[in-house]
C-alpha cells in the first residue's frame, strides 16, 4: 500500500521496532521505535551486495513528499554506485576547516596560483576564516555561520567581499573532492557587499612632492636604495607591485629600453614587454651601480657572496625585497600622500598617459590588461587633449569670425 499521512498517522507504537514500506517506491518506508519516533528511511543494495538503511528524517521534521523526493533522488545515486550510508560516516568524521584550508592550499593552489594570489589566500585564512571556523566540521558550517563572519566585516567590504569568495572556492572543492554534497556549499547563499572602485590619481604636483621626498629619505637613509629604487620604478613604469619586487636583472633590456616580464598576470599570453623611459633607465642604471658596489664590497668579506638575480635586493643573499609596505608609509606620510596606496602609482601612470593623449588601447598593453574594459576607467581623463585641441580650434575659428 502506498504510504499516506494518514497511514502514517495511524501506525501505532510496539515494544519493538518495525517497519512499513512503501508499495510505489521499492526501499522507502516509516520505521516505528517504541518511543513512539517514527522515521522516513531508505532500505538499499550497495553496488557489493550489502543491505543498507539510510535514515532520511524524523516524520515531522520532513513532509511525506520531502522524503519521497529525497528517497528519489538517493536511488538515482545507488543506480550510480553511490552509496549514502558511507557518504555520510565520512561527512561525521569529516575534515574541519582548517584541514580544508590546508588541503586548497596544497592541492589546489600550489603551481596553479601565482605567489602572491597564495600569499593573499593565507593571509585571509590567517587573519578571518580559521580564527572564526578552523575548528567546526566543513559540514557543520552553515551560511548563517559565513553570513554573520561576513556581517562582521561590512567596515570594510573588499576584506568582506575577498573572505566570501575564498570560503566558496573552497567548498567548491570540497564538493569537488566528494568531502561534501555539491548543495552543501555554505557560502552561496550570501550576497557580496558593493564595492566602489577607487580612483585616486597623483597630481603632477604631488609627483613632484614625491619624488622629493624619496630623495630625501635616501639621504637620510631612512630607506634604502633598493626601496627607494622600487617606489620610482612604480611610478615610471605602471608595473605592478609584484612585477618590480621579483624583477630579475636578465629581464632588462636597456639595449632596446625595455623590460621583458615573464613572471605577471597575464603570462599565459608570453612575455610582457614595458617600455622604459629616460627617467626609469636612469633609476635601473643606479639600481645597478649601487648593487655592483655593495656586492664587490661584500666579497672582499666574504668569497661566497654571488651577484644577486634581482633588480630590488633583498636583505638576505639571492632574495629580492619582500615588503614595501612600511617604507611606502613613512614616504607617503612625509609627502602628505597618506590615502594613496602602492596600486594608485600605476593608476597614476596610466592616468598621466590618457592625460597626454596616447589611446586607451595602448595604455592598455602597456598595462598588461587584459580586457579592454580595464583601462576604460582611463577615459574620462583621456578627453582633457580633445578638450585642448577644441579650444584651439574655437580659437582660430573665433578669430576668423571678427577678422
Amino acid at each position: 500500500m502506498k504510504l499516506s499521512k494518514a497511514r502514517i498517522k495511524s501506525l501505532e507504537v510496539l515494544e519493538k521496532d518495525y517497519c512499513v514500506w512503501d508499495s510505489t517506491l521499492p526501499g522507502f518506508g516509516v520505521r516505528v521505535r517504541p518511543s513512539g519516533t517514527k522515521i522516513f528511511i531508505l532500505q538499499y543494495r550497495n553496488k557489493f551486495g550489502r543491505l543498507r538503511r539510510y535514515t532520511l528524517g524524523r516524520v515531522g521534521q520532513l513532509t511525506l513528499d520531502q522524503a519521497r523526493g529525497e528517497a528519489i533522488r538517493l536511488r538515482g545515486g545507488i543506480s550510480l554506485g553511490n552509496d549514502p550510508s558511507d557518504a555520510r560516516a565520512q561527512l561525521r568524521q569529516g575534515d574541519t576547516v582548517r584541514e580544508l584550508a590546508d588541503r586548497y592550499l596544497e592541492d589546489h593552489c600550489e603551481g596553479r596560483c601565482k605567489e602572491s594570489t597564495k600569499n593573499a589566500h593565507i593571509w585571509l585564512l590567517d587573519r578571518y576564516i580559521r580564527p572564526a571556523f578552523g575548528a567546526r566540521k566543513i559540514n557543520e558550517l552553515t551560511a548563517q555561520d559565513v553570513a554573520t563572519l561576513h556581517r562582521k566585516l561590512k567596515n570594510t567590504p573588499y576584506n568582506a567581499n575577498r573572505v566570501l569568495g575564498l570560503v566558496k572556492a573552497m567548498f567548491n572543492k570540497a564538493a569537488q573532492w566528494g568531502l561534501i554534497e555539491p548543495h552543501r556549499n555554505p557560502a552561496l547563499p550570501v550576497k557580496p557587499y558593493r564595492e566602489r572602485k577607487r580612483q585616486r590619481y597623483l597630481t603632477p604636483e604631488e609627483l613632484k612632492g614625491l619624488f622629493r621626498v624619496i630623495d630625501e629619505q635616501e639621504q637620510l637613509k631612512l630607506i634604502d636604495p633598493y626601496q627607494a629604487g622600487a617606489i620610482r620604478l612604480l611610478v615610471l613604469t605602471g608595473c605592478r607591485l609584484s612585477e618590480i619586487l621579483t624583477l630579475e636583472w636578465e629581464a632588462v633590456d636597456l639595449a632596446n629600453k625595455r623590460l621583458l616580464l615573464a613572471n605577471h598576470k597575464t603570462d599565459a599570453k608570453g612575455l610582457k614587454a614595458i617600455p622604459l623611459n629616460e627617467p626609469a633607465i636612469e633609476v635601473l642604471k643606479q639600481l645597478a651601480k649601487t648593487t655592483k658596489e655593495l656586492t664587490e664590497a661584500r666579497q672582499r668579506k666574504d668569497e661566497n657572496i654571488v651577484d644577486n638575480a634581482y633588480v630590488i635586493s633583498g636583505r638576505k643573499d639571492g632574495t629580492h625585497l619582500v615588503n614595501l609596505q612600511k617604507p611606502w608609509g613613512r614616504i607617503r606620510k612625509a609627502a602628505k600622500l597618506e590615502d594613496v596606496r602602492i596600486h594608485d602609482l600605476r593608476h597614476s601612470f596610466a592616468s598621466a598617459a590618457a592625460s597626454a593623449g596616447i589611446p586607451l588601447q595602448i595604455i592598455g598593453g602597456l598595462l598588461g590588461h587584459s580586457s579592454p574594459q580595464s583601462t576604460a576607467r582611463y577615459a574620462h581623463l583621456a578627453q582633457d587633449p580633445v578638450h585642448q585641441a577644441s579650444e584651439a580650434v574655437g580659437e582660430i575659428l573665433a578669430g576668423r569670425s571678427t577678422g
